[in-house]
């Protein structure tokens, strides 16, 4: 039990997610959107597409664990989401999302303080394992 007048924080998680015609949704990251293979894509819209990807891979490590064992089988199952804290990457993702609605592909960010089982922690973002029952 907190001591008196202790007020205990939970965190809040972000997740970036771009909505594919019958396909289950997929993050920035692991979409099936790629702007350098879109001859379609207007270069006003792929340059900072491009340079957003870019700033990514030199400042956000990719994760190390996605998966979980289950019956002696690896099984991917973690979904990354960014911490709250982790300002200029969440406004930076914010961006890029907003280009790639601009592109023709529907976006949408998810929030929420319960992101299941934390398989991978960094200073910006965790992978976690989503409950079953969400």
């Amino acid at each position: 039990m907190p001591a008196r007048g202790t007020y205990w924080v939970i965190a809040m998680y972000l997740r970036f997610i771009v909505v594919a015609p019958q396909a289950w949704p997929h993050g920035l990251f692991r979409s099936d959107f790629r702007p350098h293979y879109d001859d379609e894509l207007p270069e006003w819209l792929r340059a900072p597409i491009d340079e957003l990807y870019a700033w990514f891979n030199e400042n956000l490590a990719i994760p190390r664990r996605f998966t979980v064992v289950s019956r002696r089988r690896r099984i991917y199952a973690g979904l990354c989401w960014f911490q709250s804290d982790a300002h200029e990457h969440i406004a930076r993702a914010r961006e890029l999302a907003q280009l790639i609605a601009e592109a023709g592909r529907p976006t949408a960010m998810l929030k929420t303080r319960r992101p299941g089982q934390i398989l991978y922690r960094d200073a910006y973002q965790i992978v976690a394992k989503p409950e079953t029952r969400r």
